[in-house]
């Protein structure tokens, strides 16, 4: 465990940690504390887009449609930590459950990061590529495998259970996620969650 400075420190841990975990390295985990305010502070950057998109229903012409999504983000949000906690409290894991669940959260961001990352640098090194709606499916593809294994592998590491146990808990939050997206779409006013995912593509077509 990394000496605690502070906050630097703290951020320090976290980056530490996440990098490791990414690598498939257990001992990130380490890096992170199991306490409700170090959960707190994983949820504080997502909630905070939430609370931004909170005060733009005001602004925007269709409240209900903002509204619904809005309050999907949030579910969608917090489901990870119910579905596990579930699982934990079954799996006689409960008393590791706060640090996994600090370090998964904070895991969703290295999948985003690193992302990104490779978009910015294909869009400077082949920026013709990048705008092919090829190369921006296998990056969504490429991504989504990776934060699955990612994901997988904090559970496991994290509750101390199982590959199949973590793969059961990992498919139970996908399948939830799908199920509230599926209600939404059913729903009024039917939002189709797919729409906002395609987007891109659909914009890099007009260009």
């Amino acid at each position: 465990m990394i000496p605690d400075t502070g906050k630097l420190g703290a951020a320090r841990r976290i980056v530490q940690g996440m990098l490791q975990l990414a690598a498939g390295k257990r001992e990130g985990l380490a890096c992170f504390e199991g306490t409700p305010d170090a959960f707190g502070a994983a949820l504080a950057p997502q909630m905070a887009c939430i609370l931004v998109g909170g005060i733009q229903i005001f602004l925007l012409p269709d409240k209900v449609m903002s509204a619904t999504k809005l309050l999907l983000s949030f579910c969608v949000l917090l489901l990870p930590a119910v579905i596990s906690q579930f699982y934990a409290q079954r799996w006689g894991r409960g008393a590791l459950w706060l640090r996994y669940i600090t370090a998964a959260t904070w895991c969703g961001w290295v999948v985003v990061l690193i992302s990104l990352a490779c978009a910015v640098i294909a869009a400077v090194i082949t920026p013709d590529i990048a705008r092919q709606q090829v190369f921006i499916g296998g990056l969504a593809l490429c991504a989504a495998a990776y934060e699955l294994w990612l994901q997988w592998f904090v559970a496991k590491v994290g509750l101390g259970i199982s590959g199949g146990r973590a793969a059961l808990l990992y498919v139970s939050i996908l399948v939830a996620s799908a199920t509230l997206y599926g209600l939404a779409a059913l729903l009024p006013p039917h939002y189709m969650v797919i729409h906002d995912l395609l987007q891109p593509m659909v914009n890099v077509k007009a260009k």
